[in-house]
């Protein structure tokens, strides 16, 4: 006699033990992510094949109802104990716990030559939608991109030769060590988002913003969504606002300036793409948007252009409205400035004009007519007695914020003694108009003898506007302690001093 077997597919209901107390217990202890065993696999599917025989042959032997009840529960309990024994239980007896999922991110719009580098390994080249983890660095070549999309959502764009390692990855928060070139990042909401580079961390408070370091010694650092906090060292960490730029200088003494964004710099092609990129996928353009600056190139339809910007135009906020003042690159030909603002389009002579100066020898000038919650763009245009414009400054956005004008303001000052002196940083938030510094020093303890006794008190005058300022006092003395706070000053007056910092100079 032949015997055929037949096979017959096996119909569970995953709900069947839903309000099962025990069941929901050994679920809690399965990790969501965790692999069978392959072998302990068949076992199970081997045992559940021998019930089904059981259960059919019972129900031939039987029309009792609560047989095919026991068998389904025994069925239960047998996948449950597969699971015990396959899993759960050689992980207890080895004291291991099973390994977590590994976040990864996708490569997209590749473009021309784009290479990655996994962790302790050489070079590649990448293809598009390849998958890259925590610790690898990818870089492209001359005209060629690359955008990273991290699991929870966020993007980062790699301009042509330029170079990024994604450091950390999880669910909530990326790290990014930016090397070289120019990377624009785009934020999920809910991200902590982290780009780095020579100590210098920008953490993203919201959407959007650009990295940039293809300037040698230079990092700049240009929000265009929302706001970036910007932490130089152990300081406290600088707010750049939506339409803002930072320059931080890499030099061994750092330094960095925070102005407003202008209107050239939105015009750079790089950022531009970018932001274009953004537009297509449905995201806000930020300050684009509220300016109205153009993403794609245009075709030039104008009169000749007059000279190159020969005049640089730089502007801050404050309580008492918007201050502007403006240097002379080379000399220019005029008999009279003019002042232009506008809020959405460039400002143009003549229709932008608010004020016109025929002193042409000033350098500043001040707009107390603005209205908070508004942005606006200034320009300065030199004209020829003819009333024809013969040059053009750059321009300047502006952001005057519709809630108080200052934060709290704050200095964070550090100090270190060094064979030729002592070193001073600092950095300032919360203050958007000042007009310098004063270093301040008391020796705090001094040999005796001394001709400068303790007490004896010395200041200094830094001329800078800068957020962040290096300063190195080499007029001390080996054996002497000597305690520094810097003060803020605003319009010829010291308003605000930092907590004191003192340093000790050990003796030769």
């Amino acid at each position: 006699m032949k015997i055929r077997a037949r096979q017959r597919a096996i119909k569970i209901d995953e709900s069947f033990d839903e309000s099962n107390e025990v069941a929901a217990a050994i679920r809690s202890l399965v990790p969501p992510d965790t692999s069978m065993d392959e072998e302990v696999l068949d076992r199970m599917v081997g045992h559940l094949l021998s019930l089904q025989r059981r259960h059919l042959h019972g129900r031939q032997a039987s029309r009792h109802h609560r047989l095919g009840t026991a068998s389904l529960a025994a069925a239960a309990l047998l996948v449950i104990a597969a699971v015990l024994v396959g899993v759960i239980i050689p992980a207890f007896m080895s004291g291991s716990k099973p390994a977590p999922t590994r976040s990864i991110a996708l490569l997209g719009s590749l473009k021309g030559t784009v290479s990655v580098k996994p962790p302790g390994e050489k070079w590649q080249a990448a293809s598009e939608r390849a998958k890259i983890t925590a610790g690898w660095t990818v870089k492209t070549g001359k005209g060629s991109l690359v955008s990273v999309t991290f699991p929870e959502g966020s993007i980062m764009r790699v301009s042509d030769e330029s170079e990024a390692e994604v450091v950390t990855m999880t669910r909530r928060s990326i790290t990014v060590e930016h090397i070289a070139g120019d990377t624009y990042h785009r934020v999920h909401t809910g991200t902590r988002y982290t780009v780095t580079n020579s100590g210098v961390r920008s953490t993203a408070l919201g959407t959007a913003f650009n990295v940039d370091n293809r300037k040698a010694g230079k990092l700049e650092i240009l929000s265009v969504e929302h706001a970036v906090e910007v932490e130089i060292g152990k300081h406290q960490p600088i707010r750049v606002a939506e339409g803002e730029v930072m320059l931080v200088s890499l030099n061994r003494g750092k330094e960095a300036v925070k102005q407003p964004v202008s209107r050239e710099q939105l015009a750079d092609s790089r950022l531009c793409a970018n932001v274009q990129s953004d537009a297509r996928a449905g995201y806000s353009t930020g300050i684009y948007g509220k300016l109205d600056v153009p993403l794609a190139s245009q075709p030039e339809e104008q009169a000749p252009e007059v000279s190159s910007q020969p005049i640089a135009l730089n502007g801050t906020v404050g309580d008492q409205g918007v201050s502007l003042d403006w240097t002379f690159s080379t000399p220019i030909k005029c008999n009279s400035l003019v002042l232009l603002r506008s809020e959405l389009s460039e400002p143009e002579f003549p229709a932008s004009e608010i004020a016109r100066y025929s002193d042409t020898s000033i350098s500043s000038a001040a707009d107390d007519s603005i209205d908070r919650g508004h942005t606006y763009q200034y320009r300065l245009a030199a004209l020829l007695e003819s009333g024809e414009v013969s040059a053009y400054s750059n321009t300047v956005v502006i952001s005057v914020n519709s809630g108080p004008a200052l934060q709290a303001v704050s200095i964070t000052l550090s100090a270190s003694a060094e064979s030729n002196g002592i070193t001073l940083e600092w950095g300032v938030s919360g203050a958007t108009t000042f007009t310098g510094f004063v270093v301040e020093r008391v020796i705090q303890n001094a040999p005796g003898g001394s001709s400068t006794p303790v007490g004896t008190t010395t200041t200094k005058t830094v001329d800078s506007t800068n957020v962040f300022f290096t300063f190195q006092d080499n007029s001390v003395s080996a054996g002497y302690s000597y305690t520094y706070r810097i003060g803020l000053v605003v319009n010829g007056a010291v308003v605000y001093y930092s907590a004191p910092k003192t340093v000790d100079m050990p003796g030769l």
